[in-house]
């Protein structure tokens, strides 16, 4: 009987395995190329900014002080550094700024409240509700609310600022000037001229508490009403001063 002599076959005794550690460190390699490669890359670069709730700001001034421009990395810009840099402007209350992967930045502001205008001269600058003035950026715009005439005394023309943000949108379009009182019993006196022709004798400290009554004597005849310690209209056409 023959006896079958079985094939010869190649050793794996000598072989050893792939290494699992070899194996980690060069897709490593090559995943720390491809992020390399990626941040380089325009994919990484910010393209779409949206701004919001500004208008005593303009688009400009908001990226200039936060320091974006499209193609800015996404990765390296701080959207917590801008929202510090951003609430360093007066007319900033606070802001909110988030970035969303990709490539895209979205910029919210709070503006505090512009709640007259400031004159000096023949220029009007904005007035915001707490009491500053924005007298680096004199107004261009609608003159849509009060113009302060003459109020200099830091602490009266904060009252009437801070006053001016308790009234109702009604109370405020029928207000057209605002000066000084000039009276020797109440230092703080201011007088308010309305576009119906009467003319509002209030203290400063008042101002929001009482101006508001106006509402209830709009429709009367040209004539003074006094918001003092009591309240009394006298009818009479006022003249305003020049």
């Amino acid at each position: 009987m023959d006896e079958r002599v079985p094939p010869l076959r190649p050793s794996n005794h000598g072989r050893k395995p792939p290494s699992v550690t070899a194996i980690f460190f060069i897709l490593l390699f090559f995943l720390g190329i491809g992020v390399v490669l990626f941040l380089k890359s325009p994919l990484s670069e910010i393209r779409n900014i949206r701004i919001e709730g500004n208008e005593l700001v303009s688009d400009r001034e908001v990226l200039e002080t936060i320091r974006l421009v499209k193609g800015t990395s996404f990765f390296h810009w701080d959207a917590g550094q801008a929202e510090e840099a951003l609430t360093t402007l007066p007319e900033v209350r606070d802001a909110s700024v988030t970035k969303s992967f990709p490539s895209a930045v979205r910029v919210r502001l709070n503006e505090v409240e512009r709640v007259g205008y400031w004159s000096r001269g023949d220029r009007l600058y904005p007035l915001l509700s707490d009491g500053s003035v924005l007298r680096e950026d004199p107004w261009e715009g609608e003159v849509d609310r009060p113009v302060i005439r003459g109020l200099n005394k830091g602490e009266v023309l904060i009252s009437v600022a801070k006053g001016l943000s308790r009234l109702s949108p009604g109370v405020i379009d029928e207000i057209s000037e605002i000066r000084p009182g000039q009276d020797d019993t109440y230092s703080d006196l201011v007088k308010v001229y309305t576009r119906r022709d009467h003319l509002i004798h209030v203290r400063a400290r008042d101002f929001g508490e009482k101006v508001k009554y106006y509402a209830h004597f709009k429709n009367r005849p040209p004539g003074t009403l006094n918001l003092l310690e009591s309240t009394w209209y006298v009818p009479g056409t006022q003249h305003r001063e020049p």
